[in-house]
């Protein structure tokens, strides 16, 4: 198998270091991502998007790359997501003072349960 290119670091104006391409992709991605959970399996284990468009599902993430280049697509373009639960996109912020909330300091070992 030939080496798969990697995305241009080409500057996104909404998330720097994410191509535009990319997050164009990346949020076709999310949209779809709880109609595509059910559908997931051995062959369907990884999801690939152009823009809008949903190009296909592999088991082997390399594959959909290829299959991407093939058509075409610059790899500044695509994205490639696993089929997984994950709740929240990689663009929203986290806020780490949520994880603190509830959390006993007398228990031990982060055992907070009563």
């Amino acid at each position: 198998m030939s080496a798969v290119p990697m995305p241009a670091p080409e500057e996104s104006s909404n998330v720097p270091g994410t191509p535009a391409g990319i997050r164009r992709s990346m949020e076709a991605y999310w949209r779809d991502l709880p109609q595509l959970l059910p559908l997931r399996s051995r062959k369907r284990e990884w999801v690939a998007y152009h823009g809008d468009e949903r190009v296909g599902f592999h088991s082997d993430k390399a594959e959909l790359y290829q299959e991407c280049y093939r058509r075409g697509y610059k790899g500044d373009e695509v994205y490639i997501g696993r089929l997984m639960p994950q709740y929240l996109p990689p663009w929203e912020p986290i806020d780490l003072d949520d994880f603190g909330e509830g959390m006993d300091e007398d228990q031990p070992n982060g055992d907070h349960s009563r």
